[in-house]
């Protein structure tokens, strides 16, 4: 299958053939139809696939990656190392989604995965399996990949998998192998010592990935964790856990190392590269630059310290033919096939003997199976009562819990591979366990002690917040539901009812909360109804101690208390209620709003379904009433007390107490209210009364059912019925017609024979009235009864419809009806006449019509002479009227409250229940409508954390805060006062009057656990405990173990707690309150120095020996780091400390091999001593200078000790801590040494001393010769300090020598070294930038020019020397022959490149946040470098231009140097701008000299590098002022005009001298003078293609703007640019009026009227135009223009709105020119157009009218006249009003105030 077309299109332009090409393959790959084998031959596709990552759009980045990863799994990937995807992909990694660094870390894996069957080897035969008694472990075939297998696939379940691989020497395999077995032996002091020196030694010195890709070591100090401490064991297991801790923050620091993108490195560790055996060429192959393609160009840098000559036939002899290249020599020899690592195998003997690689690297841990590992581990050791061991535990697993955020991906659930399900079994099981230990924690015995019940709760806190942290390192909120184990989520769910919990975490609270919502919806709601009951609670008690009255507030709580009467039962919350209820109505201006919602609460306490509150409730209104209507008060004034029962004058509240009080269990105190209210007449006001009949009216149907005899309200009611005659402002009607329905037969009788009474009294002559008023049949007299029946009857029918109620009423049938007299005329004419047939039509009639209407019903209800009569009728015949006569009667009783009912007629159930009715009526109110429904309660009561939140909830709030809650359980066992506070307070009081070592160390550990668990919850704010413990007095509790000595073990046992604590205490949440803290632990500190009496340094003087002692060095030095890192400034406490430290360098007084612990923990101190600048200047007695020759003197001597006398650049990782340590220890001294010292000569004391020996050679002066094998160190950091150093070094010039002294038995001297460095790809960018500026330093030492000169520098620069030729050069041709041997230029263009194609794939693929961090980051990395590039072109620039000009200019020009990342010294953008203008003068005179030769025609190239050139100075001139003044010192402006006929015959040579030109005299008037200037730069003879140059340049440039462009109008366009820049000097517009130019633009071609666009040109003359506006002098000069205002006035009515506004403005800065008022004026069409501004929608048109109208008024009188219209005034009124309006809307808009202000002056101007 002919695969190369589809390939192609892999890296087509278009996306989308991209995207389809790429499918198309991936397709075939998944049904398989193509092979992987098929694709891995096939380059081109490597290529592409990772250039797909390179265009501006990168769809499918999944996939792509997916691709290739499929194909590094065949043996043949070796070709995808081979185009550069390792590199590529390293810079890609960090800069991708984190899904799909899993992706690149597998291809990682499989391209540096040895092959199973390494090559040149035959495999074994497969033999038949022989079964014995036991199975050799061999590759056997299983249904199950091993798990390293699977880590080496795609992974989608990790974001970190392993780290690179690390080889090690036998003496480091030997160390590790050592220690490993010491872990596993039965002697415990062994087992301890092995501990120590991990946790001290080699985990200072061994890359931490080391204990992951060989485990052992690890796996030993995790099966330590579970010693029995019972056993008297538990120490080790304390040690174990400090080791564990140890690496957890070592790995982390790794990682931050590997995701660095200044350390970013493609390249690999060599097992034997940085040996003090040199490796060779073959073995070199995979690491090898394009810079060291030749032997001579290839540095290795000897044994420093041993000068015995090299181990021949190592396959380095070629060095020995010359000790530098030459220019001269012939191309690099090709390289030899890469090597398999079976043939190079002998290469590499000492290193990899006895070590199987693969076997090795399958048995590694990922950071995720340590993570785990660890996890299982320690768990386990939190359930614990000791807490110590518990708070150590914690630190371990919150450094493990970070690690494992940051290796595992969020896809780990969705991952169906074994690994990731083995992986999610095992995590599962530790959340599992982790619900064990809370449920351990939190479980209550009451016969625990009071520090035991302490403990518990401080675990199962710091427990929860790191399993909280673990779900959010571990869950995505959408997968938390599916794979959460029960038993976590029924822990998460007590965490969540931890009120003290949430009150001290909440954003923990908050988390777990959440994940509750996601995990189990019944315990989330079951959650959040505790949460609203602890709320009703927390507002029970706000509410009865609300202090200030904010009624509105009050109300809001009282309705909470209220709710929450199921939990708290607190009855004075009810008296409260009914009191403020009582208040508020008291009042007839109180707020109706307080009103209506006290009522509400009044309201449902009356109807409140528990009936202790209800009684409450009925118990407090009936004494409120007492006390207004009581026989007490008869003495008083009525209106002082009877407005205390106005809050149940109410409709709603009679109705509920009448309705539902009377028959409910409340019913005495009910009838005794009503009573009281019933019997008040005379207690109460006019006022009071008249508000008591107007309530209970309504209610009297419910009421008048308890008339009876048996009780006294029942007597009442009844005397009050018979009393309403009598009395006119009775609350009853005159008849009382409901008891005729009563159910009780004595009370029916008395009414039927008082409503008789009635009947018979009542005047029956005025019940006559008019018949005439009838309508049609049913009221004429004339038409027979029949009829009248019969039409009586269809009407009935017609009723029987509601909706046709309305209409038949305007047709006037009913019109009488509303008022009832048509009800009662007809009643009493039907009776009166005998019309018996039309009673019962008309009543039935009358039945539906109120039935249907409450308004009628309400209508007829107090009509009582229509009553009677209905109520003789139904006495006479009650077969017809009793069904209306009811309604009739109850027409109040069928609502209540404005209750909307579903029926048109319905009664409440109270009622029927108490009536005897004559029909079956609907019901409402079977239960109160007050009544609240109460939410089930009795599980929460029943639920014992339920309850105890609701406990804590309550008692908080009545206490007002957890302090003060606190204080009243002081004394009582409880485990729900956990206050941060008291518990600090506790702890620093039990400090205070502790009387053993035991009680302040337990003291102390729960100090650190406060402070730990506020680290794991992140709690950054002023309440976390660290805050809390600054408001205390704790200074005095640990000042005493400070000041005094001491004197047995258990005191520095002690000592050791207590300078942990103030180490973490200062690390922790660092904040401005820290201050105080500093100020007295360094007074004390200081104090104890001038005294010599310090504890602390006097555990660093001395060399510890017992373990306590050493633990206490370790301690100490730890604080003393951490107090330097937050001072952040140098003190007296730096240099004293500095001078102590330095006594512990005592390595030549030792006369044994010293204590690495002790000395690499000094070196680390010594390094943060130094870091600061002026840290040596702070010491009386010591002179800064002598404090860093002594510093100088000591590091050297380790340097020494445990780099040269070791060999050099040893592999070995053995003392690399300290080689790391004391190489930043001496960066930092060179800065302090050129900053403070007053000796001029301090370099010299740089170099190591003379060795004594009988060999001759090594009585030589080692000088810096022990600097440079740092440079090539394994470590990158260590190299890249090391190179700082040099840097400082050679900043002097004694340092530039002494240097290159050092490396002159270097092959390919200083100069070679620092090249190859420089130019090797897969180094970092932070060391090749050192070496950059080492280089840099060198370039700017004077060098000769020649070998004449030579003799006369002492300097000699570089020296190239070659054995065959016999020629030698030095200084600056030997700098020219050394770079172009290197390819430096090739090189620095590769780079550049890279760099430009990464930022565009870093923009196209990552956010903008990272985005500018990489990319930054790749800017700074490259600064040296192109700085160095100056410096080259500043010292040679004719040998060394050719070679810059080479490099590719889109990415040099276009990328680095306008870079706001690039700030580059101005002397040296001045020397390349010199250099580059004199560059330019040579091509200008070989162009000149080539047009003599016509058979030569070579301009062409010329011309390019003329414009490469030009585009250089353009973007070192670009916002730089002085690079512009040099440019015009190297009169470039001369240059450009001299080379004008050559640009002329190339029309991007031509825009690359405008757009310079353009740059150049922005905003710099002297650029702009020299173009003005005159001066011939064109000779005679010369061929011009254009036009004659004029006398300056600035003529040349009118005249190519002036041509008409066709296919040039980029050129055309940068030449007006470049002429507006020129016009807004004097000396460009006096050019632009003298020569003419500007007639040109009178004679522009504009387009049709209504055209959008008056063509490019236009715009270029209005901004030239708008330009020469800005002062007086151009503005004449326009208007001088004959024509120039109308026709800018026509260009500004076009409607492309680019121009409008440009036009505008010249026209606006015309009008500020007194002399050209009166031109403006007179132009009418100019006034015209800048009065209709006012009217346009763009705010920017209107301002600018507004100010040209202000500026042509302001001072001419004349305008003034003019403009005074009205019709002009009118409009600037109404602009001014809107824009008055606008102004107000828009306060900080400049624009639109600037508006209202012109309008404003307008408008006083116009008014004057």
């Amino acid at each position: 299958m002919d695969l190369s077309a589809l390939i192609r299109k892999t890296g087509h332009s278009l996306v989308e053939i991209r995207v389809r090409a790429l499918r198309n393959i991936k397709s075939k790959l998944d049904h398989g139809l193509l092979g992987v084998p098929d694709l891995v031959q096939e380059r081109q596709l490597f290529v592409l696939l990772l250039e797909w990552f390179n265009f501006p759009e990168v769809p499918e980045k999944e996939v792509v990656l997916d691709v290739l990863c499929s194909l590094s799994k065949v043996p043949r990937a070796h070709m995808l190392r081979d185009v550069g995807a390792v590199e590529f992909l390293t810079q890609l990694s960090p800069n991708v989604e984190e899904q799909l660094r899993g992706i690149i870390d597998s291809i990682f894996d499989q391209l540096f995965h040895l092959p199973e069957t390494l090559p040149n080897c035959t495999p074994a035969r497969e033999e038949p399996p022989v079964r014995g008694y036991f199975k050799k472990s061999g590759p056997v075939q299983t249904d199950i990949p091993p798990l390293r297998a699977a880590v080496n696939s795609t992974l989608r379940c990790l974001k970190f998998s392993t780290f690179p691989w690390l080889s090690l020497t036998p003496t480091d395999r030997h160390i590790l192998s050592s220690n490993e077995s010491s872990l596993r032996s039965n002697n415990q002091k062994l087992v301890w010592t092995t501990c120590e020196l991990l946790c001290d030694v080699i985990m200072q010195d061994f890359p931490a990935e080391i204990f992951l890709q060989r485990p052992s070591i690890v796996q030993g100090l995790l099966s330590l964790l579970r010693f029995d401490a019972q056993n008297g064991s538990s120490y080790i297991a304390h040690r174990a856990v400090s080791c564990m801790r140890q690496l957890c923050t070592n790995l982390r620091s790794r990682l931050r190392f590997h995701r660095d993108p200044s350390f970013c490195s493609s390249k690999q560790d060599p097992i034997s590269q940085n040996s003090s055996m040199s490796y060779s060429r073959e073995v070199r192959g995979t690491q090898h630059s394009v810079a060291s393609s030749t032997e001579e160009c290839s540095p290795r840098p000897s044994v420093v310290g041993r000068t015995g000559q090299r181990v021949r036939g190592d396959g380095q002899d070629g060095d020995t033919v010359s000790s530098s290249g030459s220019s001269s020599q012939g191309a690099a020899p090709p390289r030899r096939p890469l090597q398999s690592p079976m043939d190079t195998a002998h290469l590499e003997g000492p290193e990899l003997e006895g070590e199987d690689l693969l076997e090795l690297q399958m048995q590694q841990w990922n950071l995720t199976q340590f993570c785990v590992a660890t996890l299982e581990h320690t768990l386990p050791l939190l359930r614990t009562e000791r807490l110590k061991e518990f708070q150590r535990a914690v630190e371990l697993l919150s450094e493990t819990a970070l690690l494992l955020g940051a290796s595992v991906s969020e896809e780990l659930w969705d991952d169906p591979s074994l690994f990731a399900l083995e992986l999610k079994e095992r995590l599962q099981e530790c959340l599992e366990t982790l619900a064990d230990i809370l449920s351990y924690h939190s479980s209550r015995n009451t016969e625990q002690s009071e520090s035991l019940i302490v403990h518990h709760r401080m675990a199962y806190m710091a427990t929860a917040i790191f399993t909280i942290r673990l779900l959010q390192a571990l869950f995505p909120g959408e997968r938390a539901a599916e794979n959460m184990p029960e038993s976590v989520v029924a822990a998460i769910f007590q965490l969540c009812l931890d009120s003290p919990f949430s009150e001290a975490f909440p954003t923990i609270h908050e988390t777990a909360v959440a994940y509750l919502e996601m995990t189990s919806s019944d315990s989330f709601d079951l959650f959040r109804r505790v949460t609203r009951a602890a709320h009703s609670l927390e507002a029970t008690c706000a509410f009865l101690k609300e202090g200030e009255k904010n009624w509105l507030e009050l109300l809001e709580l009282g309705t909470y208390a209220v709710d929450g009467f199921p939990f708290h039962q607190h009855l004075p919350v009810v008296i409260e209620c009914v009191q403020m209820c009582s208040y508020m109505w008291k009042f007839a201006q109180a707020s109706p709003l307080l009103r209506k919602e006290s009522q509400k609460i009044f309201l449902k306490l009356l109807a409140y379904p528990l009936l202790p509150v209800k009684a409450e409730c009925y118990t407090c209104t009936l004494n409120l009433v007492k006390d207004s209507l009581g026989i007490q008060n008869v003495t008083r004034p009525v209106s002082s007390v009877s407005s205390g029962v106005h809050f149940v004058l109410h409709e709603r509240v009679l109705y509920e107490i009448c309705t539902f009080g009377l028959q409910d269990q409340v019913n005495s105190a009910a009838k005794d209210i009503l009573l009281y209210l019933l019997k008040g007449r005379l207690m109460m006001t006019a006022e009071t009364w008249s508000k008591f009949n107007e309530a209970i009216y309504p209610v009297i149907p419910v009421l008048q059912s308890y008339a009876g005899t048996e009780d006294a309200l029942g007597n009442c009611i009844l005397l009050i019925s018979e009393a309403s005659d009598e009395a006119g402002d009775w609350i009853c009607p005159p008849v009382p017609f409901h008891p005729i329905n009563s159910i009780k037969a004595v009370v029916q009788n008395d009414t039927i024979i008082h409503c008789l009474f009635k009947i018979l009294l009542s005047p029956l002559c005025n019940q006559v009235e008019s018949v005439n008023k009838l309508y049609g049949v049913l009221t004429s007299e004339t038409v027979d009864l029949v009829l009248r029946r019969s039409a009586a009857e269809q009407l009935l029918v017609v009723l029987q419809d509601t909706t046709l109620h309305a209409v038949l009423k305007n047709l006037g049938l009913f019109g009488h009806v509303p008022s009832g007299m048509w009800g009662v005329s007809m009643l009493n004419v039907l009776v009166l006449q005998n019309m018996d047939c039309l009673l019962e039509p008309s009543v039935s009639m009358l039945r539906k019509l109120v039935y249907a209407d409450p308004s009628l019903r309400h209508s007829l209800a107090g009509n009582q002479a229509f009553l009677l009569t209905l109520l003789r009728e139904s006495i006479f015949d009650s077969d017809c009227l009793p069904h209306a006569l009811c309604i009739c009667f109850f027409n109040r009783s069928d609502h209540s409250g404005n209750i909307p009912v579903v029926s048109p007629f319905s009664l409440p159930a109270s009622v029927i229940r108490r009536y005897s009715l004559p029909f079956q009526s609907a019901s409402h109110h079977v239960v109160s409508p007050y009544c609240s429904v109460l939410a089930p309660y009795a599980d929460l009561l029943t639920l014992r954390s339920a309850w105890e939140m609701l406990q804590v909830s309550w008692n908080r709030a009545w206490h007002s805060g957890i302090d003060h809650l606190v204080e009243q359980l002081r004394g009582h066992q409880s485990d729900i006062a956990d206050d941060i506070r008291s518990g600090l307070q506790d702890c620093v009081q039990a400090i205070l009057s502790a009387g053993s070592h035991a009680e302040v160390g337990i003291a102390l550990a729960r100090m650190k656990l406060y402070l730990l668990t506020d680290r794991l919850a992140l709690k950054h704010t002023g309440h976390n405990s660290k805050a809390t413990l600054q408001t205390l007095s704790w200074h005095p509790a640990l000042e005493r173990f400070l000041l005094v000595q001491p004197a047995c073990s258990e005191d520095e046992k002690l000592l050791v707690e207590v300078v942990s604590f103030l180490n973490m205490f200062f690390s922790q949440n660092r904040s401005n309150s820290d201050s105080e803290d500093l100020r007295w632990t360094l007074e004390l500190l200081l104090n104890q120095v001038s005294a010599r009496r310090s504890t602390a340094l006097h555990a660093e003087l001395e060399e510890p020996q017992a373990p306590v002692a050493r633990r206490l060095q370790r301690e100490l030095t730890g604080l003393f780091n951490t107090l330097l890192l937050r001072l952040g400034f140098t003190c007296a406490l730096e240099t004293q400390l500095a001078n102590r430290l330095l006594q512990c360098l005592r390595v030549s007084d030792a006369p044994h091999f010293y204590g690495l612990p002790s000395l690499e923990r000094t070196l680390r101190a010594m390094a943060h001593v130094s870091a600061l600048p002026g840290w040596s200047t702070h010491c009386p007695s010591l002179d800064p200078h002598m404090l860093c020759v002594k510093y100088l003197t000591g590091l050297l001597e380790v340097i020494s000790s445990f780099y040269v006398e070791w060999g050099g650049n040893s592999m070995s990782f053995m003392g690399k801590g300290v080689t790391k340590n004391a190489v930043i220890c001496l960066l930092h001294l060179s800065h302090e040494m050129m900053a403070e010292s007053k000796d001029k000569d301090w370099m010299s004391l740089w170099s190591l001393p003379h060795e004594q020996s009988a060999d001759e050679q090594s009585g030589a002066q080692l000088g810096l010769a022990w600097l440079v094998p740092l440079w090539v160190d394994r470590d990158p950091e260590v190299r890249c300090a090391s190179l700082g150093v040099g840097s400082a070094l050679s900043s002097v010039a004694s340092g530039c020598q002494a240097l290159s002294t050092s490396c002159q038995n270097i092959s390919g001297g200083l100069w070679g070294t620092l090249l190859n460095i420089l130019l090797e790809p897969q180094e970092s960018s932070m060391v090749r930038r050192e070496a950059a500026f080492i280089l840099q330093n060198l370039l700017v030492m004077p060098m000769p020019a020649n070998t004449e000169e030579a003799k006369n520098f002492a300097w000699q620069g570089p020296c190239v020397h070659d054995d065959t030729s016999g020629l030698a050069l030095v200084g600056l041709p030997a700098l020219q022959a050394l770079l172009y041997h290197c390819q430096f230029f090739e090189h620095v263009a590769q780079m550049t490149r890279t760099c430009y194609l990464g930022r565009q794939v870093f923009s196209s693929s990552l956010p903008r946040i990272s985005n500018a961090v990489t990319v930054g980051a790749v800017f700074h990395t490259w600064a040296g470098l192109f700085m160095l590039l100056a410096t080259l072109l500043r010292r040679k620039s004719s040998a060394v231009f050719p070679s810059v000009s080479a490099v590719p200019n889109v990415f040099f020009v276009d990328v680095l140097w306008p870079s706001e990342n690039y700030k580059c010294n101005s002397c040296l953008l001045a020397g390349l701008i010199d250099s580059t203008v004199e560059q330019m003068k040579l091509w200008q005179t070989q162009l000149n000299l080539g047009s003599l030769r016509p058979g030569k025609p070579g301009h062409k190239k010329k011309v390019e590098d003329v414009k490469t050139a030009m585009e250089i100075v353009r973007n070192c001139l670009y916002q730089h002022n002085e690079s512009k003044a040099a440019a015009t010192d190297s009169r470039l402006a001369s240059v450009i005009h001299s080379l004008w006929p050559w640009l002329l015959l190339d029309d991007d040579a031509m825009a690359a001298a405008l757009e310079l030109l353009c740059v150049y005299t922005a905003n710099c008037s002297a650029a702009c003078s020299s173009l003005c200037s005159g001066g011939s730069g064109a000779s005679s003879g010369q061929a011009v293609a254009r036009g004659h140059v004029s006398n300056s340049l600035m003529h040349a440039v009118m005249r190519l703007a002036s041509q008409v462009a066709s296919e040039n109008s980029r050129v055309q366009a940068v030449a007006f640019s470049l002429l507006s820049n020129v016009a807004i000097t004097r000396d460009g517009k006096g050019l632009l009026h003298k020569s003419n130019f500007l007639q040109h633009f009178l004679s522009l071609p504009l387009p049709r009227s209504g055209s959008k666009s008056p063509g490019p040109l236009v715009s270029l003359w209005l901004q030239l135009l708008l330009n020469m506006s800005f002062d007086e002098d151009g503005q004449q000069m326009i208007v001088k223009l004959n024509g120039s205002l109308e026709l800018l006035v026509a260009l500004a009515q076009y409607r492309r709105p680019s121009t409008k506004p440009v036009a505008l403005l010249i026209l606006h800065n015309i009008c500020f020119s007194p002399a050209n008022k009166a031109k403006v004026l007179a132009s009418g069409k100019t006034v015209g157009l800048l009065a209709s501004c006012l009217d346009s929608n763009l705010l920017e048109v209107r301002a600018v009218g507004a100010s040209a109208l202000w500026a042509l008024l302001h001072n001419y009188q004349k305008a003034k006249v003019t403009l005074k219209d009205p019709s002009f005034r009118f409009k600037i009124d109404d602009v001014y009003a809107a824009a008055k309006r606008e102004a107000e809307q828009k306060m900080h808009d400049p624009l639109n105030a600037y508006l209202f202000k012109c309008l404003e002056k307008l408008k006083q101007i116009l008014s004057a």
